[in-house]
């Protein structure tokens, strides 16, 4: 996290006066914080306001106060109050927006040399949902308020290293160097004019050398055509019938394919993300992360060679920070080889293979190895795949997945030799070293191309056995985890229920004592009797609220109980179940559509009624570095952009017209 100094410069102060584009709500909504709203429109801020500073609480003091803004909408709507994260210079918003256009690739669409940062532990809503930027200037990281200024910052650094030799493609906003583009074209127009005379030129003599065999074979080619075409009438005929006695089957063929392919495709991806996670095996040769004893994990480690002990698997839910689609979370104990000192719940991402690390740390932080390249994902929650990743080799031709360095290199080598052989270089590889056999000239004959797909062979059903065996332990060890879960689960509410008793007990017992001096204080005439009074009013209600919280808390636990038995017994049954029926339903649901779309098209049928749908917007995806189709780019509410949402689905490839609020 960026020190404090620098944080309190990070969020855009916006002022009056200032044209934004801002979040609309109807003026019926009474709290905008539990609603999406409605759309994005252009205005003028009026007013702004300070809202609580969290100072001395949490971790807001990093970002100051929440400023609150009151927007005059071109259309004459006032928003009053609108929070800071749901306000954009209008400028800054037409930045965001201006790849939602594009049809290749608009989820994936990523800025060059400029990445958002955003701090999800923190409770100000401006730097958990939209956050700041940071440009890479130079080798150095430099951070920005605002998109436009981290855009602008990196395109002058590109134009200020290449000069003359930009492209348009090397950057953000290219419209702001228009000038420097016309001068380039300038300067190339007269070296094109002479090029161009001198194919001319060329062109001419060789059109009037084409025109005489062209002349020659234009009577052969005409007989020749009519003859063709006689021959494609008949075929088109013969063709037409066969689609149509064909059309049906066709169809019917290929929606079952494409819905078992997507289903197989579904469960394939799934297992091979598990499976790209390299999973270090006990006595394997380790280079570890390594803290003192008065250090936490989040400081910056030391690294020593060493070997695994143990390891522990961790399962939480899918929503935890650390877990994603690549498999469960690994803890290891190392015990490090230089002076035999252990160190426990070490995470996986700090737990490199030795010969990985020993491979990354010899080169340079720069180096591009040959036919193999690092794959994170950044938007995964598991800390594995977004910081350390895996590695995608290119073998003839194709793109294959590596959990280990050394293994991706290792069989880009070989394909390199497979497909060069003798006339292999030592250039040509990542690990010349460990074909020294091949590469030296008094080497031995090398192996033929059988014996090595053979090998290969061995190892893969080495590799296989070796993953069955673990996938085994792992479902064992997950039934274990999964009952003593259970137990657990139950001990802590039956713990908190005790709690929450003795906790009732102790207010209730200071409510009676207050209540019992406060009426001596006011009744001290009449004490005996106010004494009396109280003390029958302080235990009905004792026994009252006994009564009621212990009913409460026995249906709570019961149900809790009930709730916890349930989700064990079902969760694993019903989950495959579930999803079966959902994209059954789905496909059924779009077929019945489609097909009743086309008999109302080739029929003329009349629509079908027509219902109201409301759907509900919050922010643009471009805020929080996502892309999202057709923004706001006109005045008035009924412009509420479509599939603009990130709290709210909207249901698509409905009949029905959408009334959007």
């Amino acid at each position: 996290m960026p020190n404090m100094k620098q944080q309190n410069t990070l969020k855009p102060l916006l002022k009056v006066g200032d044209e934004v584009t801002a979040a609309w709500w109807p003026p019926s909504t009474s709290d905008i914080s539990d609603v999406a709203p409605s759309g994005w429109y252009r205005g003028v801020i009026s007013s702004v306001k300070k809202g609580y500073d969290h100072s001395d609480k949490s971790s807001n003091h990093y970002y100051g106060p929440v400023r609150y803004y009151s927007v005059d909408f071109e259309d004459g709507d006032v928003g009053l109050h609108i929070p800071e994260h749901f306000v954009f210079l209008h400028s800054e918003y037409e930045i965001m927006t201006m790849h939602q256009d594009d049809e290749e690739d608009e989820e994936d669409f990523v800025w060059k040399g400029v990445r958002t940062v955003t701090d999800r532990q923190s409770d100000d809503p401006w730097a958990k949902h939209v956050g700041w930027y940071v440009a890479t200037i130079d080798g150095e990281d430099r951070t920005f308020s605002l998109l436009s200024d981290a855009l602008r910052a990196y395109d002058s650094f590109v134009v200020a290293t290449k000069g003359f030799k930009t492209k348009k493609d090397d950057l953000n906003l290219p419209g702001d160097w228009d000038r420097l583009f016309r001068d380039k074209a300038k300067s190339e127009k007269h070296k094109l004019e002479m090029e161009e005379l001198n194919e001319q030129h060329d062109m001419d003599v060789e059109k009037l050398k084409k025109k005489a065999e062209v002349d020659q074979e234009s009577a052969i080619r005409m007989a020749i055509v009519k003859e063709e075409r006689k021959l494609r009438e008949a075929q088109h005929k013969i063709k037409i019938e066969y689609k149509e006695q064909s059309k049906k089957d066709i169809e019917k063929l290929k929606q079952q394919y494409e819905q078992e392919n997507v289903k197989r495709f579904e469960e394939e991806a799934k297992a091979e993300k598990q499976k790209l996670k390299p999973r270090y095996q006990v006595g394997e040769e380790v280079h570890a992360a390594w803290w003192p004893a008065d250090k936490k994990f989040d400081e910056q480690p030391l690294w020593y060679p060493g070997r695994v002990k143990s390891y522990r698997d961790q399962r939480v839910g899918t929503k935890a920070k650390g877990v994603g689609d690549y498999g469960v979370v690994r803890l290891y104990k190392v015990q490090y080889t230089d002076d035999g000192t252990e160190q426990d719940h070490i995470p996986e991402h700090f737990v490199f293979a030795k010969q990985d690390y020993l491979l990354s740390t010899s080169n340079d932080i720069h180096h591009e190895w040959k036919g193999v390249k690092n794959v994170v994902d950044k938007a995964s929650e598991d800390i594995w795949a977004s910081l350390i990743g895996y590695y995608v080799a290119i073998i003839d031709g194709k793109e294959q997945s590596f959990s280990r360095l050394f293994d991706a290199l290792q069989a880009y080598d070989a394909s390199i030799v497979k497909r060069k052989g003798d006339k292999t270089q030592h250039c040509d590889l990542n690990m010349p070293e460990n074909w020294s056999w091949l590469l030296s000239p008094n080497a031995a004959a090398s192996p033929t191309v059988e014996e090595l797909m053979d090998e290969l062979h061995e190892t893969r059903l080495k590799v296989a056995e070796q993953e069955k065996l673990y996938m085994k332990s792992l479902e064992e060890k997950h039934d274990t985890e999964k009952e003593l879960a259970v137990k657990t689960a139950l001990a802590e509410e039956r713990k908190r229920t005790q709690e929450m008793k003795k906790k009732l007990r102790k207010e209730l017992t200071e409510f009676y004592e207050n209540e019992t001096r406060r009426a001596l204080g006011m009744f001290e005439e009449d004490k005996n009797k106010a004494i009396e009074s109280v003390l029958l009013s302080a235990q009905k209600q004792q026994e009252l609220a006994l009564d009621k919280q212990r009913g409460d808390l026995e249906q709570h636990f019961n149900y809790e109980k009930d709730k916890a038995v349930q989700f064990v017994k079902l969760e694993t049954r019903q989950q495959l179940k579930n999803e079966m029926q959902a994209e059954f339903n789905r496909l059924k649901n779009e077929i019945e559509r489609e097909i009743e779309q086309r008999l109302r098209t080739e029929y003329s049928l009349p629509p079908p009624p027509k219902r109201a749908k409301v759907s509900l917007s919050l922010i643009p995806r471009a805020a929080f570095g996502m892309s999202s189709t057709n923004p706001t780019g006109q005045k008035g509410k009924e412009n509420v952009p479509e599939g603009d949402h990130l709290l709210t689905p909207q249901s698509s490839g409905s009949a029905e017209d959408d009334v959007q609020i």
